[in-house]
């Protein structure tokens, strides 16, 4: 018993009893409202990630409730034990304090995922969003099948903001010893129908389960080995530009225009922050059009290439960071194959152009699937279920290079997602 409670008089040490009493019952009231999960999102929107990711996610999320109960109810025993054995006092206090803590944990996770199953918020957003989580699934599915690795259900929703992010399935998640059972990607407005930051995402998720990031870190240190200031620029952004790859290899050059629209800011594409795992805006830009030139040759991309030089000229960085992009700028083709031919540790050492080849999303072979495929293209469930990604590819790739008509294919991708799972 602490020291206060030992030199409290009787009435004090009931007063504290009843009150850790009223305490644990006002919480663990709180905490019985989380079985409905319709407290977080809608009957409507939970229907709409059902299946392969609303199902295992709903489980989850029902067990970590339970635990949090399980964990009041046994506060609550304590509570109820202090009020006939005051020695139990601190016991009952430390218990609660825990609950409160759990509680906060857990109410934090729900409201998370909650939040996100909510983002579908109309018929149009929810048939975007499961075209968006099927998407995902396919671009990870092969890698993950030849490494022998299980499928990774996905779960997308939209927010503000200019980036994508990823919450990784197989991480913890806010209350203590739970794992996340799905990969929770997050898409931003402006890129929801021009999405190849998807597959920058489930890239990050495909390279921490294949071990892909420490190789591609070697990779590029021997790529620079004759430059160790490089080495020690480049090497830290290895986990970034592994996602970059992914993204490339599933939509070419469609991933470095909507990349360049994201970096394209003029108070920071120069700039090099201490401790950004990013490469530099205009770096990075300069790598996704020399994995094109690599693997295309020559095409658009030379001319973004051109525009950005134009637009930004290194002579406005700040002048240590001025040499260091000069000299990379110089490096380029080393460094972007290296990136596409790094062996990844999962796949027995072959690269993830082993899988993944760059030369299905060239613009010509884009091209011919238009052509091939006519105007099905963007209404057949065919269509949708076997080359959804390179459709992605495809609107992106005319968005970018035929200016003039992006309104339209802007429109005609908006039209595609929103139609929706339901036509496959």
């Amino acid at each position: 018993m602490s020291t206060v409670l030992a030199t409290a008089p009787r009435s004090g040490l009931q007063a504290v009893a009843d009150d850790l009493e009223r305490q644990i019952a006002h919480w663990l009231a709180a905490a019985t409202t989380f079985l409905d999960a319709e407290e977080f999102a809608s009957e409507q929107a939970w229907r709409a990630v059902e299946g392969q990711v609303g199902l295992p996610l709903r489980r989850h999320l029902s067990v970590i409730v339970r635990e949090l109960l399980d964990m009041g109810r046994a506060a609550l025993a304590l509570a109820r034990s202090a009020q006939r054995d005051p020695s139990e006092l601190p016991a009952a206090g430390h218990a609660i304090q825990q609950f409160r803590r759990r509680f906060s944990q857990v109410e934090a996770t729900l409201d998370f995922f909650g939040d996100a199953v909510n983002s579908r918020t109309s018929p149009p957003l929810r048939a975007a969003l499961q075209s968006l989580d099927m998407l995902a699934m396919q671009s990870m599915d092969p890698v993950l099948a030849r490494a022998g690795l299980p499928s990774i259900p996905v779960l997308t929703y939209l927010d503000k903001g200019m980036g994508a992010s990823i919450i990784r399935s197989g991480i913890r998640l806010w209350a203590p010893g739970s794992i996340n059972p799905v990969a929770a990607i997050k898409i931003v407005r402006h890129n929801l129908y021009r999405p190849t930051s998807l597959f920058h995402e489930s890239g990050h998720q495909v390279a921490h389960v294949t071990g892909w990031v420490p190789s591609l870190d070697r990779s590029l240190g021997t790529a620079l080995s004759s430059d160790r200031e490089l080495q020690d620029m480049w090497r830290p952004w290895a986990s970034e530009i592994a996602a970059d790859v992914f993204a490339f290899l599933h939509t070419g050059y469609a991933s470095i225009t909507a990349l360049y629209d994201v970096v394209g800011d003029a108070r920071t594409i120069l700039r090099w922050p201490v401790g950004d795992p990013h490469p530099v805006g205009y770096l990075r830009t300069l790598l996704g059009c020399a994995f094109c030139r690599l693997s295309f040759g020559a095409g658009p991309w030379d001319d973004l290439e051109t525009a950005m030089r134009t637009s930004f000229p290194t002579d406005r960085a700040e002048p240590t960071v001025r040499r260091l992009l000069e000299r990379s700028a110089r490096t380029l083709p080393a460094i972007a194959d290296a990136c596409l031919t790094s062996p990844v540790p999962a796949l027995a050492g072959r690269p993830m152009t082993s899988v993944i080849d760059p030369s299905r999303v060239a613009p010509s072979a884009l091209a011919q699937l238009e052509r091939s495929a006519g105007p099905g293209l963007w209404v057949s469930s065919h269509w949708r279920r076997t080359e959804g990604i390179r459709i992605v590819a495809l609107a992106g790739l005319r968005e970018s290079e035929r200016p003039a008509d992006a309104t339209s294919w802007i429109e005609r991708a908006r039209t595609w997602m929103t139609a929706g799972t339901a036509a496959a």
